[in-house]
């Protein structure tokens, strides 16, 4: 899956939406076309997106552990 810049002159997918597409999105070959998006439904998609995925940080090796952290105070 990849979203790239749109080539060619397009509507927006979404439904309501009459604005010219700026990117399209290819699954390359499991939907049988590209999906375009405007700027605008591309943003708010993403935010919607962000409310049901979060990223979650990561474990370093540099934090010291809890247990450490009072042995050195």
């Amino acid at each position: 899956m990849q979203i790239e810049r749109c080539t060619k002159v397009t509507k927006c997918d979404f439904i309501g939406c009459n604005n010219l597409a700026d990117y399209s999105f290819s699954t390359k070959g499991l939907i049988k076309r590209e999906l375009a998006f405007c700027e605008d439904c591309l943003k708010g998609m993403y935010q919607e997106i962000a409310k049901l995925q979060v990223p979650k940080g990561t474990n370093s090796h540099f934090k010291l552990r809890p247990k450490i952290k009072k042995e050195t105070k």
